[in-house]
């Protein structure tokens, strides 16, 4: 009976990590994700001018689209690989996705001349704490396999890349005094009568 109940268990147990195995093998459905359409040549979104202009006026809020903001990345990200994940082929595509009170990035490698492509995303937020601003990973997915964050540590030589790619922009945002992430748009307030004590 043992024997019966351990091979059962077995079973089970290799049923499930095939299953996740299959999951996380299959690319992330992105069809709800705005800006992702190719853009006209010489259309990229002048997203670090309006930021810069905010954050010098410092007089009213400044309202970003998630379409605005994706086909800004794409005209501009580099990522790649680094570390034990080095031999792996550059990032193809680098998406957000703003959900209420969360930004998910979507990370997109192996591309259209392989037949796999792979997909990962991260849940993360942004809270000001003090003087600072504190990003949070809540949790993730590769591909449709969703994770708890401690897992998605894989990410991290490739996520660091980014942020070096995007050093600039990243500064820039954090100047301001308030990020808030609402369906399909960021909103970065830079006045200080925003900011909590």
């Amino acid at each position: 009976m043992f024997r019966f109940a351990y091979n059962l268990f077995l079973i089970a147990w290799l049923g499930l990590f095939t299953a996740a195995v299959v999951q996380s093998h299959r690319a992330a459905d992105w069809s709800h994700l705005r800006g992702l359409e190719p853009a006209a040549k010489n259309a990229t979104p002048p997203i670090i001018d309006r930021i810069e202009q905010a954050v010098w006026r410092r007089n009213a809020t400044l309202e970003l689209s998630e379409e605005d903001v994706n086909r800004y990345l794409a005209a501009t990200v580099q990522g790649h690989q680094s570390a034990f994940t080095e031999s792996l082929k550059p990032f193809d595509r680098v998406a957000l996705d703003f959900e209420p009170g969360v930004a998910r990035v979507c990370l997109s490698w192996g591309g259209p001349e392989k037949r796999h492509s792979t997909t990962a995303s991260l849940d993360f937020t942004v809270k000001r704490e003090g003087g600072n601003f504190v990003v949070e990973v809540q949790r993730g997915a590769f591909g449709r396999l969703p994770l708890p964050r401690g897992v998605m540590s894989a990410l991290v030589p490739g996520l660091q890349s980014l942020t070096e790619s995007l050093a600039t922009e990243i500064h820039t945002v954090f100047q301001m005094n308030q990020i808030r992430f609402e369906k399909d748009k960021v909103i970065l307030d830079p006045r200080s009568e925003t900011v909590k004590s």
